[in-house]
Order: structure tokens, then C-alpha cells, then sequence
């Protein structure tokens, strides 16, 4: 039973759970949001639907007051559809714009209703049809106190209690300026209920585009930890993350209502939405290439000089008319230059797919519903001329995240699988390499071994034929070990232990009185596992390169193996032969290629932490030293 809840608790049961318990409230409470009864002291009253312009000012009789029953009689304009470039033009090139929009239907009595006005680049008061000013911002004629288009302005207007059939709004701007002036949510209702309202529309987008803003903070920071893996496709996917969430969020109303600073929200809206387009489209070359002709190449490239320029010529809109003309002017282009930036990748994930890329079909199909649901959008808002009443697009590029989201997920798992597969290869090589090493070391240690020992034994038959037997025990047990375990991965330190003192007795035959050897170890190792034929080439290299010269001379032998600590191995070995010379002590590669290259290698395949040095002995001499922690041990692949 205990086993049982165990597995339980391993498995993402309870986080599973947890999860579609949030997504499913979460769900449920945006639609409840969306078809929930409407609050019945709400309306909607659409000020573009109900409103005619007229483009300049209607001057005041003797008295200073205007007259409003002739107002009937001036040509107004629609504003409703849209406005072409030259109408447009004439507005902005006036100081004077006069607005007359239909009335709310009258209160109830003690009723009070509002209308949340957002304004910006402009000052404006709001009259009834008998003349009464019900609303008024900024003074009139004070074009220095005028604001400027970054700072938008929220004001609650009170709907007049009277039987007016229109409202009249007076506005006035800096000549070849762009103003805007719209009402929030298109509601009329009371103060709280109307805030109340507001709050419920927009707090699930905040909440999404919250979302898409922390992924790509989280996906940054992941890649600049990572930098040296170079996850190129997770910047792009981070930048577009937070280009989504920035534009999702500083373009939201209520956020813009409660944030003080609308200068830094219009910048930030203004860069995001300009440049959203560049890391989307850099995430899908870097997954599928950049098609035919280059055609994302090219298109990437147009976005940034594009988006660079469109940028400047917004943050100079206060200082140069010029400005605003080429902006108006190019309306159309950059309508038509959107649709491109979403046709680019749908034509690019089509031909990814057809050349049998499956993760591009969905992509296809998710840029295909982006490209509908942008088109809607534009559709909706030239035929309303009014961009308040609508997000489809931000739902459309919501798509675009998405799909990115999931595909860079697939990228990544892939690529941690390749990585994954690419170590488990380099560990085999390791392996075969070390075996390949640990062959060749048997190899070079057999042939010179045995001559050496039948040579040592051949002696001894003249001159201490009683020492033979002991000579031939020593060789077989040594050949016993080189054919019995150095097939293995890992043997007992008392056995490699015992293989020395083999080869050691038949050394010290070999080489009778001329050599003194102090072979000790101290310290627990009854726990401790070594590669085999780690040690012995160590002491072989003193035989081979430090016992040379005079028969008349002593050799020593040093050899000693400790546990310094329970997990730390130490295994020293000194002579007094002839030294190392200069240029080797100069040259560590030549010097470890003269015998011990080999083991470092192994010592660096099989273990994380360790040292290896080889020394000058004093006062002659050489001295190798190794000292490993033994828990540092690399897993090896079986």
C-alpha cells in the first residue's frame, strides 16, 4: 500500500488535477463574463454611430454665445466609414473641429448616468442643444497649454437631464495635430456600475497578455543562463512573448485609465506594436528557413527599416506637422504591409508542409486564422471607423503565440532528445576508448613484461636457482590478473594492490641488491574500487626511464597509497633515478607522452575530480602524485 502511494505521488496526478481545476474556472468565469445578464443601468451609446463633423469653428454672436438652434442648418458630415486621406488631411489642418452627436434618452429622475471620455492632443467642452456647457477640459485659444497626443486623458461626463436631440462637442487642437477622443466600452451608466463594468471586460486580457509578458521575461532569462547552448529560436519566441503582453497590456483601457504615466504607455505601445511582427518572424525562419526567394529574409529586413522609420515619425509627432501628413498619407500601406507580414509565414509554413515538415501544418493553419481574424478587424474598423469596439486582432495574434509557443516546445524537446542521444553516443566512446587505451596498455605491458621477467629468471637459474619458484609464481599471477580482470570496469583496491607487489617481486629480482623499494599503504580501503592497471604503469615508468645508468648505484623506490579523507585517494610514487630533463619539466604534453598520457586520460574519462602531476623529485629524481575524490566518479554507459 505504502509502494502504491508512492508511485502515486511520483506521477503529475495531483498537479494535473490542480491545473484543469484553474483553467476550468478560469474558462468559465470569461464566459459568464461575456454572456452574463447585462446590468440593466448600463447602455451602450457608440459615439461614431451617432455622430456628424463639422471642421471648423461656428463663431459667437455679440453676447458670446452660439447659437445652437441654426446649428441644425450646417452641413454635417458622417464620420461613420471611412474618412480618406485628403478629409482627414483637413481636419488635422484645423484648429476648430465641431461634433454633434445624438442624445442620450433622458435619465429617470434623480438618475445620474456617465460616460467614461478618453481624450488626448486636444481640449474640448461639451454643450446641450439649449446652449448649456455640461463638460469642459483646458482653456480655449491656449494652444501652449494644449496636450499633446501622448497624454491621454480620462474624465467622467455627466449625461444632462434634459430633452436635448443632440449634444454638441467643441474641439480644439494645434493646427496639423492628431487628437483623439473616444468613449470607454461604449457604455452609459452609473458611476460604479460603469467602473464596475470596465473592470470586468478587460481583466481577462490582462490577465492573458500578464501571462505572455512573465513567459517571455521567464524565456529570456532562460536563454541568457544558457547563453553558450545558444537557444536563438527561445529569444526570438521571448521577444515576441513580450512585444504580445506589452501591446496586450499598455493599449488596455483600464490600465491606461489607472496608470498615471500615459507618456511611457503610449512609447511602450507604440515600439510593440511596431516591432512585434520581427521576432515572430525570425522564430519561423529559424524553424523552417527562409523559404523561396528569402522571401522572410527580405521581409525581416523591411520590417526593421519599416518599423525603425514609423517609430521616429510617432515619437516627432508633437514637434513636426510633416509628421502627421506622411502617417495619414500611408494609412493604406501599412494595412497592406500587416496582411504581408502575416502572408510571409502562411506561404512559408505551406511550403515547409508540402516538403513534409509536419509540425508546419500547424502553423499554417494557426497564421491562416490569424490572417482572417486581422482581416475582420480591419474590415470592422473602417466600416465603424472606430478601433474601441474591438480586439480580434490581438485574439488573432494571441494564435500566432500559441502556435510558436507549442512548436518551440517541440524544438527544444527534440533538441534535449538529440543532446540527450549525442551524450549517451559520446559516453559510449568514452568507453570504447578507454577500453581501446586499457587494450593497448596490455598490449605494450605483455611482450616487455614477460621478456623481462623469462631474462630475470634466466639469471636467477645461475646464480640463485632456489628464487625461481618464486619468479615463476609471481609472473603467473601477474598473467593471471591481466587476463582475469582487466576485462572489468572497476576491481577491489586490495587486488590491484595485490598485482603490484607481484610485479614488484619480480622487479626486485630482476634487479637483486641494486634497489631498495618501500612499498606501504595506510588508510580503510576496504570500500575503495579502482580501474585495473590504473597503478601499475606508474611504477613501470620509474623501472623504465629512472633505473638507468651505473650498475654501482642505489636505486630507491617510493611507493605509497592512503585515504586522506574517507573519500580521498592518494597514491604517491618516488625515485632517485636520473631525473627529468629540462625541456620535459618545460613540456608537459611531451613529458606525459613518454609513458603516462594515457592514464590522465582515463583519470579524466572516469573521474570529475582529480589531480595528476609529475615532478621533478629533490634532491633527484621524479615524483608522480594522484590524488582522487572518489564520490566524483562519471557515470559510464553500460
Amino acid at each position: 500500500m505504502e509502494n502504491y502511494w508512492s508511485r502515486f505521488l511520483e506521477k503529475p496526478t495531483l498537479s494535473i488535477c490542480l491545473l484543469s481545476l484553474v483553467v476550468t474556472v478560469s474558462i468559465t468565469s470569461y464566459f459568464y463574463s461575456v454572456l452574463k445578464p447585462t446590468d440593466s443601468s448600463l447602455s451602450e451609446y457608440y459615439l461614431t454611430e451617432n455622430t456628424e463633423y463639422f471642421v471648423g469653428d461656428i463663431p459667437a454672436d455679440d453676447n458670446g454665445e452660439i447659437d445652437f438652434q441654426k446649428m441644425q442648418k450646417v452641413y454635417w458630415e458622417s464620420v461613420s466609414g471611412w474618412i480618406n486621406d485628403t478629409e482627414l488631411q483637413r481636419i488635422t489642418d484645423s484648429e476648430f473641429i465641431w461634433l454633434r452627436c445624438k442624445a442620450f434618452p433622458n435619465p429617470k429622475e434623480n438618475e445620474e448616468l456617465y460616460i467614461l471620455l478618453e481624450h488626448s492632443g486636444l481640449n474640448i467642452e461639451i454643450f446641450t442643444e439649449y446652449g448649456d456647457s455640461v463638460f469642459k477640459y483646458g482653456e480655449f485659444l491656449e494652444q501652449e497649454k494644449l496636450p499633446n497626443i501622448f497624454q491621454s486623458k480620462f474624465d467622467w461626463v455627466k449625461i444632462p437631464n434634459d430633452d436635448s436631440k443632440y449634444y454638441y462637442l467643441r474641439l480644439y487642437h494645434k493646427k496639423g495635430i492628431l487628437f483623439i477622443i473616444t468613449i470607454i466600452e461604449n457604455l452609459v451608466g452609473k458611476q460604479t456600475a460603469l467602473y464596475r463594468e470596465i473592470a470586468l471586460k478587460n481583466l481577462t486580457t490582462i490577465f492573458f497578455h500578464s501571462f505572455f509578458l512573465m513567459i517571455g521575461i521567464i524565456c529570456a532569462l532562460v536563454y541568457f543562463i544558457e547563453l553558450k547552448k545558444k537557444y536563438n529560436i527561445l529569444l526570438d519566441f521571448a521577444a515576441f512573448s513580450l512585444c504580445f503582453g506589452l501591446l496586450g497590456l499598455t493599449s488596455n483601457v483600464l490600465i491606461r485609465y489607472l496608470f498615471t504615466n500615459s507618456e511611457t504607455l503610449f512609447i511602450l505601445t507604440t515600439i510593440s506594436s511596431n516591432f512585434v511582427f520581427v521576432p515572430m518572424l525570425s522564430g519561423v525562419r529559424r524553424l523552417f528557413g527562409g523559404g523561396s526567394y528569402r522571401v522572410l529574409d527580405i521581409l525581416i529586413y523591411i520590417n526593421v527599416f519599416i518599423c525603425s522609420l514609423t517609430t521616429i515619425l510617432v515619437f516627432s509627432l508633437p514637434f513636426f506637422d510633416v509628421s502627421h501628413s506622411l502617417l495619414i498619407s500611408s494609412r493604406s500601406f501599412f494595412i497592406l504591409f500587416n496582411l504581408i507580414n502575416i502572408l510571409g509565414p502562411i506561404y512559408i509554413t505551406y511550403e515547409a508542409w508540402k516538403k513534409g515538415n509536419p509540425e508546419a501544418f500547424g502553423h499554417f493553419i494557426g497564421f491562416s486564422i490569424t490572417l482572417f481574424l486581422v482581416i475582420l478587424e480591419i474590415y470592422l474598423a473602417i466600416k465603424t471607423n472606430d478601433n474601441s469596439n474591438s480586439k480580434v486582432v490581438l485574439w488573432g495574434v494571441l494564435f500566432g503565440v500559441i502556435s510558436q509557443g507549442f512548436a518551440l516546445e517541440r524544438t527544444i524537446f527534440a533538441n534535449r532528445q538529440k543532446a540527450q542521444l549525442y551524450k549517451e553516443d559520446l559516453l559510449k566512446a568514452e568507453k570504447s576508448l578507454k577500453e581501446s587505451q586499457l587494450k593497448t596498455l596490455q598490449t605494450k605491458m605483455s611482450p616487455h613484461y614477460l621478456f623481462n621477467s623469462l631474462n630475470t629468471i634466466h639469471a636467477l637459474h645461475k646464480i640463485k636457482p632456489e628464487l625461481i619458484g618464486d619468479a615463476i609464481l609471481s609472473l603467473a599471477n601477474n598473467y593471471r590478473f591481466i587476463s582475469d580482470r582487466t576485462d572489468r570496469d572497476w576491481i577491489p583496491f586490495e587486488e590491484e594492490w595485490n598485482f603490484l607487489e607481484d610485479y614488484l617481486h619480480l622487479q626486485k629480482l630482476r634487479f637483486y641488491d641494486t634497489i631498495q623499494i618501500d612499498f606501504k599503504k595506510s588508510g580503510d580501503f576496504s570500500s575503495v574500487v579502482l580501474p585495473p592497471l590504473l597503478l601499475q604503469p606508474i611504477i613501470e615508468n620509474s623501472f623504465k626511464h629512472g633505473f638507468r645508468g651505473s650498475a654501482d648505484k642505489q636505486f630507491q623506490l617510493f611507493i605509497h597509497a592512503k585515504m586522506v579523507r574517507d573519500s580521498v585517494f592518494s597514491f604517491v610514487v618516488y625515485d632517485n633515478g636520473i631525473g627529468i630533463p629540462e625541456e620535459l619539466l618545460a613540456d608537459k604534453g611531451k613529458l606525459l607522452e613518454r609513458s603516462l598520457g594515457n592514464i590522465k586520460e582515463r583519470l579524466k574519462n572516469l573521474y570529475s575530480e582529480f589531480s595528476f602531476e609529475v615532478t621533478r623529485n629533490y634532491p633527484e629524481g621524479a615524483r608522480t602524485e594522484i590524488e582522487i575524490i572518489l564520490t566524483s566518479r562519471v557515470p559510464q554507459v553500460l
